[in-house]
């Protein structure tokens, strides 16, 4: 009696095959070979689900809700994000070297938080059909669930958030509990010049000095306190005085003076 294959698993079909005699029934041997190639073309044909195109769904009022929140709470988050970062453009603030360690260990696990907070967000279903409903507007071709595009756009995109919130904390939040927190009185500091630039003009910090005093930290400069004229004075070893006003976490320089 010759068996019917067309019942049998993948797995037994491979056992089948194997422990079969091929000379002796060759046309069972046609036959499994037949029904596997069978069953790898139906495979082929029939998308996993996890390559299937996801697409938007309709939504319910709660999710409507629920989107309304989290937009506003976006906006709230960026504003709090700029206003962090805002004084950083305006103001040259030098961290006391006991809080460097605390503030970086507070700013790298922020950073890591908010990245795979964020990684999660990406990688949601959700974000995904809203993606491919994008992409399709414009004629592009949509990602499906397991698409290399979409995870590396994903984890570079966190990333990205993930760094803008680790400058935030560590250079923007010292910043902003300076100016509007902490009760900072007006100081003075004497310093030493470790080098300059070769240019008093540079992109978003113009009059760059470097401090020796403040060597061990990233953030190891001031600038836009010195008019050029004086600037151009200026030689590494030399000592300068900052004005400004100090607090628990650090200095604010304002200007400098010979």
């Amino acid at each position: 009696m010759i068996p019917d294959y067309s019942r049998y698993s993948k797995a037994e079909l491979e056992e089948a095959l194997s422990a079969i005699d091929k000379a002796r029934f060759p046309e069972r041997v046609k036959q499994i070979h037949q029904v596997l190639a069978e069953r790898e073309a139906a495979d082929a044909d029939s998308p996993a689900p996890e390559q299937e195109i996801l697409l938007p769904e309709p939504e319910t009022p709660e999710q409507m809700q629920r989107k309304v929140l989290g937009t506003l709470a976006l906006i709230f988050g960026g504003l709090i994000l700029g206003a962090m970062l805002l004084p950083i453009y305006f103001h040259s603030f030098l961290l006391n070297n006991e809080m460097v360690t605390p503030f970086r260990r507070v700013a790298l696990t922020a950073g890591l938080v908010v990245f795979v907070v964020t990684c999660k967000k990406f990688l949601h279903t959700n974000h995904l059909r809203k993606l491919n409903a994008e992409l399709l507007a414009k004629g592009k071709q949509p990602m499906t669930a397991d698409s290399p595009r979409r995870l590396y756009g994903a984890m570079g995109a966190a990333l990205l958030i993930a760094l803008v919130t680790v400058f935030a904390v560590y250079r923007g939040a010292p910043v902003a509990l300076h100016l509007y927190v902490l009760d900072a009185s007006t100081a003075t500091e004497q310093v030493t010049i470790a080098k300059l630039p070769r240019r008093f003009r540079r992109k978003h910090c113009n009059g760059k000095i470097y401090l020796a005093e403040y060597s061990a930290q990233f953030f190891d400069y001031v600038c836009q306190v010195t008019p050029r004229s004086q600037w151009e004075q200026l030689r590494p070893g030399q000592q300068i005085r900052l004005h400004g006003s100090r607090s628990a976490l650090g200095f604010l320089a304002r200007k400098t003076s010979i």
